[in-house]
């Protein structure tokens, strides 16, 4: 579908469930998303179905991403519609043994060059517990800046966003025609 420098990305599908529950099963990944704990079976599973229905209703979605050295999955990223609201929210999520090297800003880059180039997106939004300072970190290396006045999660979040013009001028880019990936194909 795409790829990056070191990653491939590919549809989420049912397929990647053992992955899923073996992620949402780690404390130390879980402690900053909703639940603030490891994900019980019924909601990994509402997790996977959601993002698979997600695809399916709008085109595009998370991704799973893997090493293109090894093929070994390391994560997820991609970008989903905020529940009920027309925002669109970068998500991600990197396995414990690729912290460190960079895996998360590349998948949030590429995400976000997808979301601009691909889909033609005119601001995409992130989100991040404070205390959650790596995930803070790649929000504001991947060009978003702090932004007042938005609601998605409740006050439990810090909200950022990046708006296509920042984002070409940040990377020196126009717009062309001939990156639009496969993914949309």
């Amino acid at each position: 579908m795409i790829e990056s420098q070191k990653l491939n990305f590919r549809k989420l599908d049912s397929t990647d469930f053992d992955f899923l529950f073996r992620y949402h099963s780690d404390p130390e990944l879980t402690k900053y998303l909703p639940l603030g704990k490891p994900y019980p079976k019924d909601k990994v599973i509402a997790y996977l179905d959601n993002r698979i229905n997600h695809w399916q209703q709008h085109h595009f979605g998370t991704f799973i991403i893997s090493l293109k050295s090894t093929s070994q999955t390391v994560g997820y990223c991609g970008l989903e519609y905020v529940k009920e609201t027309e925002f669109i929210d970068i998500r991600y999520g990197v396995i414990r043994d690729a912290w460190g090297g960079g895996i998360a800003n590349e998948a949030a880059n590429r995400c976000i060059e997808f979301g601009f180039m691909d889909l033609k997106l005119d601001r995409i939004f992130g989100a991040a517990e404070p205390e959650n300072l790596p995930s803070l970190a790649v929000l504001r290396k991947i060009g978003m800046r702090p932004c007042i006045g938005y609601d998605f999660y409740g006050d439990v979040v810090d909200y950022f966003q990046i708006t296509k013009s920042d984002y070409l001028k940040k990377h020196n880019k126009s717009f062309n025609p001939t990156l639009i990936s496969t993914a949309l194909r």
